[in-house]
């Protein structure tokens, strides 16, 4: 997928407006390469967008990669987890996926890549959230 496409996503979905205690979602389809972008924090919107997702496959499990880079100047402190559905869209392994931390400089970039639990994970949601969202 074209990053122009996925930042124009970012821009359309920040623009519906949601609460301050959401954090960040990247749905990305492995079976077309498609990734869609929810932004849900007014917080992140400014502060993190996603440059690039891309997706593979490993003997038979799908494997999504996602890179995040910093708009602040500020280092950050972030936490981020991998949730994976399977072809009806139904979570796989919900809860054994615990956010994992990401600490992320100032206008640097990051990398999250997560696994499937299964064969069945077809479609990787990237959560992203503050670790402290009190300033």
């Amino acid at each position: 997928m074209n990053c122009k496409v996925l930042l124009a996503a970012l821009a359309a979905a920040a623009m519906i407006g949601c609460t301050e205690t959401a954090g960040t979602r990247v749905t990305i389809d492995t079976a077309t390469g498609d990734a869609s972008v929810m932004e849900c924090s007014t917080r992140l919107r400014n502060r993190v967008r996603v440059a690039r997702c891309t997706y593979s496959e490993v003997d038979g499990i799908m494997k999504a990669t996602v890179t995040i880079e910093s708009l602040s100047h500020k280092r950050q402190d972030l936490q981020a987890r991998m949730v994976w559905l399977d072809d009806d869209g139904s979570e796989i392994d919900a809860d054994g996926k615990p956010f994992r931390a990401i600490v992320l400089d100032g206008r640097d970039f990051t990398t999250f890549s997560g696994m499937a639990p299964s064969p069945r994970g077809r479609t990787a949601k990237l959560q992203v959230r503050e670790m402290d969202t009190a300033e």
